[in-house]
């Protein structure tokens, strides 16, 4: 009965620090999130990729002829596509995801080498030069993508017309599909 007590006890004074370890770690994690300015860094990587989507409808718009309803049908598409992904991946949305995250990967001692990282001039410099750095990666992975669009353009008319010479398209099942056992 004494040893139930006495642990009973002991788990009640430990709990508090549990809990105390995890708001330090919480704590380390916001700073962290905040020094290395994330929020501003997942806005402009969402900017970035909603321009990206308007460019390339603006591209296939391009090589059609269509109507103006048409036209303002294909706008206002790409305006709710942009608004769906700004609003799915905004970040007051996905802070506390990203927040816990970060507390379940790093440990407290990493966060402090982080954060020391982080706040010395080599980890400043990086913070600054990070969006610079992303916006030329982005743009070389989209001249990239360019260049290799014909081919893509191509591989694309290529299987549209291998599954028209196949015949029609069944319709989706909901079972699964199985290959028949043979049995010797």
């Amino acid at each position: 009965m004494k040893n139930r007590f006495l642990a009973l006890l002991l788990s009640l004074a430990i709990a508090p620090l549990a809990h105390a370890d995890d708001a330090s770690k919480r704590a380390k994690v916001e700073e962290l999130i905040q020094i290395t300015k994330l929020n501003q860094l997942m806005g402009q990587m969402t900017n970035q990729m909603t321009a990206r989507m308007k460019t390339l409808a603006d591209q296939q718009s391009a090589n059609r002829s269509f109507t103006p309803a048409q036209q303002k049908l294909v706008t206002d598409y790409v305006t709710q596509i942009q608004t769906i992904t700004q609003n799915a991946v905004s970040w007051e949305k996905i802070k506390p995801t990203v927040v816990q995250v970060y507390i379940d990967t790093y440990t407290d001692q990493e966060l402090d080498g982080i954060l020391a990282f982080y706040h010395s001039p080599a980890g400043q410099a990086l913070i600054a030069k990070s969006p610079q750095l992303m916006t030329r990666t982005m743009q070389l992975v989209q001249t990239q993508m360019n260049e290799v669009q014909p081919q893509m353009r191509q591989a694309n008319e290529d299987f549209t017309r291998k599954m028209k010479e196949l015949g029609p398209v069944g319709p989706a099942s909901n079972q699964p599909t199985v290959a028949p056992t043979s049995h010797p």
